[in-house]
């Protein structure tokens, strides 16, 4: 499968791949959370961390976007624990702490359970990296991962759905503001006329003067075209969320217009009316915003 699902990915979700064979037994426990760029991070057993490039190829076939936490628990089921101490560690920590004990005797002394919470102490004999080893890995990591990415398509056609009516809220405030800026030329030209009559009467009354103050204005407040390059983006960010791909930077540009616009929009209102349909508007789009960080 390639980076390119069938459908809209988020890129929050969990997974867990376990597979029991040939005397091993890995588990493999997959999270992800928001990011701009891919980011994977294993934890390993220490002989294993030579698996970890190839892991990481991995995953990356399969995500391209988010923040990737993955820890591997592994152990033999066909051999006796092999765990044993490091010795001379244990005497310098013995050493060196017994010092630091006398001459803080609030500390207390050392004990044996002390030094058991010391993880460095102990250890498992190393195995050699083998080809079945390598297999019980890979296949525990591609059932975790699939897991994962299940979780994050359900998660993203929830989202998707979430977006696209959120997305007809916005055509809707769209439709109310044009329907309200149709009537704005005539509200200034009978708002400058009651001012003119209320100041000068008839005198000094110049109707060509009016009508090039009216469309001067008119032109000022004019939101047609912020209006309707609103909708063409619109329905470019519907048609990303339908083309099933991993979008989310795209969206990520389209809000960045939607919003340039809105803001326009707002700024040149010439009522109060279209102010509030305004915010409206722009809290709407925030929604939408916050919710395409979430996109793959």
């Amino acid at each position: 499968m390639t980076k390119k699902g069938a459908i809209i990915a988020s890129m929050t979700g969990f997974g867990r791949g376990e597979v029991v064979r040939d005397g091993c037994r890995a588990v493999f426990e997959l999270s992800s959370v928001n990011s701009r760029f891919l980011e994977v991070s294993l934890r390993l057993p220490r002989w294993l961390m030579g698996m970890e490039a190839p892991l990481r190829g991995i995953i990356d076939k399969r995500i391209s976007r988010g923040k990737i936490f993955g820890q591997l628990t592994w152990e033999r089921t066909d051999l006796e624990p092999t765990q044993s101490i490091n010795e001379p560690l244990a005497d310098w920590y013995i050493e060196t702490l017994g010092r630091v004990s006398s001459k803080h005797k609030s500390l207390g002394p050392l004990t044996v359970g002390d030094l058991i919470r010391i993880p460095d102490l102990w250890g498992t004999q190393a195995e050699t990296i083998d080809t079945t080893i390598e297999s019980v890995l890979n296949d525990s990591l591609m059932a975790a991962l699939e897991q994962l990415v299940a979780a994050r398509n359900r998660e993203g056609q929830a989202l998707a759905r979430d977006l696209c009516e959120r997305v007809g809220l916005v055509e809707n405030y769209v439709g109310q503001i044009k329907a309200l800026a149709d009537g704005v030329p005539a509200a200034i030209r009978d708002k400058l006329n009651a001012r003119i009559q209320e100041l000068f009467g008839q005198a000094g009354y110049d109707p060509q003067r009016l009508a090039q103050e009216v469309a001067y204005m008119a032109e000022r407040a004019d939101i047609t075209e912020e209006c309707v390059r609103l909708l063409v983006h619109t329905k470019h960010f519907v048609e990303t969320l339908d083309a099933g791909e991993a979008a989310g930077r795209r969206l990520n540009f389209l809000m960045q217009e939607m919003n340039r616009e809105a803001n326009t929009i707002g700024s040149k209102s010439a009522s109060s009316e279209i102010s509030t349909l305004a915010v409206q508007l722009k809290e709407e789009l925030e929604r939408i915003r916050e919710q395409v960080q979430n996109i793959e």
